[in-house]
């Protein structure tokens, strides 16, 4: 459970990062991402530099994907939290004790605002 919350900021190039080092994404993904979050579609979203990482530790010999070492992504948790939700994942670290409310604080200030998604407010079930 540890590894699972280890990132408490945003990497050097999460896509929710609120300066000029964020990762592009396809039109509408990261909306899609926050959308299937904050309806509780999805439970988590992973950091991608945890997923990826240059030694292939969480993909098989076949690169079959079998995660060992994969972190929440802390700029889509931050975001959640922004939008007044928090992810499904947090809410059930926090409420079990393996997080603090505040576990993800720090990357509040280095995440995009709300406002700067297009997100349905209805696939989000933001009402």
């Amino acid at each position: 459970m540890d590894k699972q919350f280890a990132v408490k900021t945003p990497c050097a190039n999460c896509p929710f990062r609120n300066d000029s080092k964020a990762i592009e994404l396809q039109p509408g993904r990261r909306e899609g991402i926050m959308e299937r979050l904050l309806s509780g579609m999805d439970a988590t979203f992973p950091c991608h530099a945890t997923v990826y990482r240059p030694d292939s530790r969480n993909h098989d010999e076949e690169g079959n994907y079998r995660p060992v070492d994969v972190s929440v992504c802390s700029g889509a948790a931050a975001l959640a939290r922004k939008f007044g939700r928090d992810t499904t994942m947090v809410q059930l670290a926090t409420r079990m004790g393996f997080i603090s409310y505040d576990h993800y604080d720090e990357a509040l200030a280095k995440i995009i605002e709300p406002e700067d998604l297009n997100v349905d407010r209805e696939k989000a079930r933001l009402f």
